[in-house]
């Protein structure tokens, strides 16, 4: 098909006109091979979780849904997370990726074994349903919810909710564009709602709890933009949210722009509206009237990684893992998974720092849990960097990477910890080093307080991998993204700058002094970005 001929995405759409005409193809596709789907129709395989990787032609990567980081009853087990590991084993290689929103990718699995890869983890209650593409992404919420003496709400029965509300409903998938949900019910804001499509947040109204409403926040290529309140308070309940959620994605999918991808985000949908006019236009299609926002329960820029030791509050632990990139060898994956049931109830969680928990963990298994040897590697007490980095997929695997994200990071966090480690864990005890290797932003590089953005640069007449070095971020509700620092770096030469630049920070901050007001005294960034951050980056700059 020539690409005259070639239909867009929302032409597609229209022409399959829902799942069951997507799930033929799969099977024709899967009993052709994939050399038989036509180029246009790559992209429908990501309504069933099945993503074509250009970089590894033959094979695909599927993402499985993993609501909140928990599932089956409120806890992702052992024995899914086994499947997981199972199905690597059996169909791809020795690699599996944690993301950002809580799931889990597997790579290297060939067309023909999509359906019974599929089968099985339908079997165990996992399903990678509408993981990509137009829809609504996996809804998030605090990974250790219904664990802690100090949150507000447990949100696990309401991410569900929403969760069964939206995957297999063809209406919610088709929207213009991807849409991020997230529910917290802690106070930590640990999966940044400031950057989600919807975010409920624990607030109080008068004598009684519930959750503010935040819209339109996300990232991409165009820039960053910070959530806004919508002056909107709603009880913890299905009878308030579900409504709330639902009203704002149908004015979605009814204004949303399907003509310009770029700008098909609810935040160009309240951008032309105006979020006051977009307030009522919500409030009109609620079954109930809405109360303004509360006071907001959230720490102003708390950014909890839920990494090492923690008590629950039914007096066992729950003990967080730091999965370096995000990434797990098949060996890692089992070992997991034996420590889960051998130490824990067999549950496990997933963090949006790509991290992993292990919850319910008896004081007296502590001891032994603690002497595995996979804590060597996936380590509950680790360096700062490694601790506090976030890292996409990369070049590897992804055709928009422009670096092999994983790899260079891996590489950078090792050098920083090896030269100021120890410094900066007495002092700070971690740093959050955000990194994607193109601007879509998938790594989050906004919300660290140094993100990074990979690009292929010029050095002395040949092409090599680099990145643009942003500084000064802070997260929260209330924080700031951070602004270019460094244009055009070597990853080779990165370390050097960051290590001399955080050397700095420790020796010359005032007491308590956050490194983004450092960065601001010392006028390194403008302070600018503090609800919207347009992207800076030229792609054409190798070549020009």
């Amino acid at each position: 098909m020539s690409k005259k001929q070639k239909r867009s995405i929302e032409e597609l759409k229209a022409d399959v006109g829902g799942f069951e005409a997507i799930w033929a193809r799969v099977m024709q596709w899967a009993a052709q091979g994939w050399e038989a789907i036509p180029e246009d129709e790559r992209d429908l395989l990501k309504w069933y979780g099945v993503f074509y990787r250009p970089p590894t032609p033959g094979y695909f990567m599927i993402r499985v849904r993993v609501p909140g980081g928990v599932l089956q009853g409120h806890c992702f087990t052992a024995a899914q997370w086994r499947t997981l590991a199972d199905i690597t084993r059996d169909y791809g290689r020795d690699v599996i990726d944690i993301t950002t929103r809580q799931q889990v990718q597997l790579r290297w699995i060939r067309m023909e074994h999509v359906p019974e890869v599929l089968a099985r983890l339908q079997s165990v209650g996992l399903t990678t349903m509408q993981t990509g593409h137009d829809n609504v992404r996996n809804v998030t919420t605090c990974p250790v919810a219904g664990l802690t003496d100090d949150e507000v709400f447990d949100t696990r029965p309401l991410v569900q909710t929403i969760t069964d509300a939206i995957v297999g409903n063809w209406r919610y998938a088709d929207i213009p564009r991807k849409f991020n949900i997230t529910i917290i019910g802690c106070r930590d804001n640990c999966t940044h709602a400031e950057t989600n499509d919807i975010a409920f947040t624990p607030a109080l109204q008068g004598r009684t709890y519930g959750f503010n409403v935040w819209v339109g926040g996300a990232m991409g290529s165009w820039g960053t933009q910070r959530a806004w309140p919508l002056d909107i308070f709603v009880e913890p309940s299905a009878e308030q949210v579900m409504p709330v959620c639902l009203a704002i994605l149908d004015i979605f999918r009814e204004r949303g722009n399907r003509q310009q991808r770029k700008k098909a985000r609810l935040k160009f949908v309240i951008d032309e509206m105006g979020i006051a006019a977009f307030r009522e236009a919500v409030i009109a299609r609620l079954p109930f009237p809405p109360k303004t926002a509360g006071c907001e329960l959230t720490h102003a820029h708390a950014q909890n990684d839920h990494i090492g030791l923690h008590r629950q509050k039914n007096g066992r632990y729950y003990v967080g893992l730091n999965v370096t990139t995000g990434r797990l060898t098949l060996d890692e994956a089992y070992a997991v998974a034996n420590l889960a049931e051998q130490y824990g109830t067999g549950e496990i969680r997933l963090t949006p720092e790509q991290n992993i928990v292990i919850p319910h963990v008896e004081e007296a298994n502590l001891p032994l849990l603690f002497a595995d040897p996979l804590m060597r590697t996936l380590s509950p007490n680790p360096l700062p960097f490694r601790r506090g980095l976030v890292a996409c997929t990369g070049n590897t695997y992804c055709p928009f990477a422009l670096i092999e994200t994983k790899d260079r990071t891996r590489e950078l966090v090792e050098y920083l910890d090896a030269e100021l480690g120890e410094e900066v864990k007495h002092i700070l005890g971690t740093f959050h080093i955000h990194a994607s290797g193109c601007p879509n932003s998938c790594g989050r590089p906004h919300t660290g307080q140094i993100g990074l953005i990979g690009k292929k640069i010029r050095v002395n007449g040949e092409i090599v991998e680099g990145m643009d070095i942003y500084i000064g971020g802070e997260p929260g509700l209330f924080g700031a993204f951070n602004e270019r620092w460094q244009k055009g770096v070597p990853c080779s030469e990165a370390g050097l700058l960051i290590a001399s630049l955080v050397r700095e920070y420790m020796q010359t901050r005032f007491p308590g002094e956050t490194f983004h007001v450092w960065c601001l005294r010392k006028g390194l960034i403008s302070g600018a970005n503090t609800h919207y951050a347009p992207m800076i980056h030229d792609l054409q700059e190798a070549t020009s």
